[in-house]
């Protein structure tokens, strides 16, 4: 990525966060305690920028002895000295703290000590049992919790007292800031360790972390605000090719990858997909596809299907030609190559898979047909059924060399990679196999992520749970397909048709009820979601 990446389109993990911290400040001579003060002082606009004005606001921070309940002290003592009423309360006793968060509590005692508003408006309190939490939280009222109890180092289960405190903090009505991370996600992958607060929003620090968006992240984290600490771009650029972190596509992205069209341009200059795909019972897969790959952009499209439902799939698919394939009784014929060497000539992308089928000849012709060509190429459904237990295979002759895109659900993946996967930690799993097999893997969810052989990974910036209905998986392998066949490269071509067919499904929702929507429904919304996007910006040059 280059250097021009801003916190919102990082997702980094809590190591790539420490060694950017440490980065800042022995390199770029940022003090440690200078970081804890702007991450606190902006935390404390992004709150009031939700509750405020700070006059009205009654807040309970919990903090905890660490950096995260040091960035609370901080949150406290600014939210004090703009007239809020504060009241902290501290899991750990004085003595426990360290470094820049003792020096913080001496700086907030100091305020609640000495003569003014400020302090008339702050109280402290060490609270290590829930009990004395919630006679606390009654005496004071408020309107407002913060949560600082732990940050981005947690790796295990939340322990007694804090989470005694977790579970009757998400008993409480009123809303709920987080600093940083949740208390109980897990910074890494998103899982919930044991319990884990309930936001309503998160003020992260410096970047977003990728546990925030993956695993349980969303429904823990609320709405997720970015807090400028001062750290310099080209740090997080540096640490965001570690392994784990990721980047969130965005519109922008999908407006600097998608080429525009030379005035002199023509349907095959522009790209040619075929893709192959289709069986007795499975017509609509490969028509959606098809017109997929068409919407992305792709010049001319050509579908190949079995000879027995060639004649049904080209009256569904007037703009799109359609090729008949010999098939057998067991699945298609194995000269599958031959039968299309005039059409791959001037292909510059194949997508295979959609609605194929699982017969064993068909499986065995595919195979060999991935084999025989050189092609980019997007293999999804029962292509990817096909070539399970022969991807990797040291005595296979499948050789993806990184220019095929492999476009599994959970299902589809396990059968490719063992049923004892672990979907834990998705962003990780996604890097290990795109790697170990040699392609760019674009594991589909809730996030999707993308991820090549050299480590690049996106998680899908657009889309949500409305795209969990049949037939989406094969718009979004055509919407990759074209832009594959537009010349961006694997990991471009699958970001893209990523984040294309989100956006399509969250303009849907813009305008009906997410739940009534289809996979064509889709299909007819990405042609104004492209515009809103990209076009828009060009129009107005």
């Amino acid at each position: 990525m280059p250097d021009r990446c801003l916190p919102r389109d990082v997702l980094l993990t809590a190591d790539a966060m420490r060694k950017a911290d440490r980065t800042t400040i022995e390199d770029f001579g940022l003090p440690g305690f200078t970081l804890m003060e702007t991450a606190g002082r902006g935390a404390t606009s992004a709150i009031l920028r939700r509750y405020g004005p700070a006059e009205t606001i009654r807040a309970f921070i919990i903090c905890g002895k660490g950096n995260n309940g040091g960035d609370g002290l901080v949150v406290a003592r600014h939210l004090a000295e703009r007239g809020a009423r504060v009241h902290v309360a501290c899991t750990a006793p004085p003595e426990d703290l360290r470094d820049d968060p003792a020096h913080n509590l001496e700086l907030l005692q100091s305020l609640a000590n000495s003569p003014g508003s400020a302090a008339d408006n702050l109280t402290l309190s060490t609270c290590d049992r829930v009990e004395a939490l919630e006679a606390q939280a009654a005496a004071v009222q408020p309107s407002l919790y913060v949560d600082a109890m732990l940050g981005t180092g947690l790796t295990s289960e939340v322990r007694e007292p804090l989470r005694g405190m977790v579970e009757w903090l998400n008993g409480q009505e009123e809303k709920v800031t987080a600093l940083d991370i949740p208390t109980g996600l897990h910074s890494d992958t998103g899982a919930a360790l044991g319990v884990c607060v309930r936001a309503d929003q998160t003020a992260t620090m410096a970047s977003m972390k990728a546990g925030l968006v993956v695993g349980d992240g969303a429904q823990y984290a609320g709405e997720i605000d970015i807090v400028d600490i001062g750290m310099p771009r080209y740090i997080l650029s540096r640490v965001s090719r570690d392994a784990g972190c990721a980047f969130r596509t965005s519109d922008e992205d999908l407006c600097r990858w998608w080429p525009e069209r030379a005035n002199d341009a023509h349907k095959y200059s522009v790209g040619m997909t075929v893709v192959v795909g289709g069986a007795p019972g499975y017509i609509g897969a490969p028509v959606m596809a098809s017109r997929a790959a068409a919407r992305a952009g792709s010049g001319y499209v050509a579908c190949a299907c079995p000879e027995s439902i060639e004649s049904t799939l080209a009256q569904k698919m007037t703009s799109i030609p359609t090729l008949a394939l010999p098939e057998w009784e067991d699945g298609l014929a194995p000269d599958i190559h031959d039968t299309l060497s005039d059409r791959l000539d001037k292909a510059r992308a194949l997508l295979v898979g959609p609605g194929l089928g699982r017969k064993s000849m068909t499986q065995s012709s595919i195979c060999d047909f991935l084999s025989e060509t050189d092609l980019p190429a997007v293999i999804d459904a029962d292509g990817l059924n096909a070539i399970a237990g022969v991807l990797g295979a040291e005595d296979g002759n499948l050789e993806p060399n990184g220019r095929w895109i492999l476009t599994p659900h959970a299902g589809e993946f396990k059968r490719l990679a063992g049923e004892d996967v672990d979907f834990s930690d998705r962003i990780g799993v996604a890097q290990a196999y795109a790697k170990r097999w040699n392609v760019v893997l674009l594991l589909k969810g809730h996030p999707s992520v993308v991820a090549s052989p050299d480590g690049t990974t996106f998680v899908g910036g657009a889309g949500g749970p409305s795209l969990a209905v049949a037939g989406t998986g094969d718009v979004l392998a055509g919407l990759c397909a074209g832009f594959l066949a537009q010349g961006l490269q694997p990991i471009h071509a699958a970001a893209a048709g990523m984040h294309l067919g989100g956006a399509a499904a969250d303009r849907y929702a813009t305008h009906s009820d997410a739940r009534t929507m289809q996979a064509t429904d889709v299909l007819d919304e990405v042609a104004k979601a492209a515009y809103e996007i990209c076009g828009t910006s060009k129009a107005s040059r």
